[in-house]
């Protein structure tokens, strides 16, 4: 039966720019946010800490919430919902994708402006993460 699932997204924001990620998928590549699932027990903080760091190799600072987005899971059916935080890179940092422990197969990245995000036709978002990006964006 699916399963509405909690996870956490980081808006990670460098240079004015933010990390988008792209995952090759079934039916078509997606870009999505680094971050992933709140495991019980786990505060949303402390799984975004730890998904990043595990996804792009990054330590990250929490500045704030920026809001909710969400998408059904074509594998699982599952609806995930992503509480999204504003963040930025602790000290230097070095991306390696090349050591995440999830079934997640990212095969590129992009540091863009929100504009550069939603502007680019190669970049394909859910709706509800584009509409989070472009009130993010208004808002700035």
């Amino acid at each position: 039966m699916p399963q509405v699932i909690s996870s956490v997204k980081a808006l990670l924001k460098y240079d004015n720019k933010y990390l988008i990620l792209k995952e090759p998928l079934h039916h078509g590549d997606i870009w999505d946010l680094p971050g992933g699932k709140i495991e019980y027990g786990e505060e949303p903080v402390d799984a975004l800490v730890r998904e990043v760091k595990e996804e792009v190799g990054i330590p990250i600072k929490v500045i704030k919430s920026v809001g909710v987005w969400w998408f059904y899971s074509q594998n699982s059916k599952h609806q995930v919902i992503c509480h999204t935080f504003l963040c930025e890179p602790m000290g230097e940092f070095t991306i390696d994708m090349s050591k995440n422990p999830a079934d997640e197969h990212f095969s590129e990245y992009r540091w863009l402006d929100i504009n550069g995000i939603l502007n680019n036709s190669e970049i394909k978002l859910t709706n509800s993460l584009r509409k989070l990006l472009a009130e993010f964006g208004s808002n700035q």
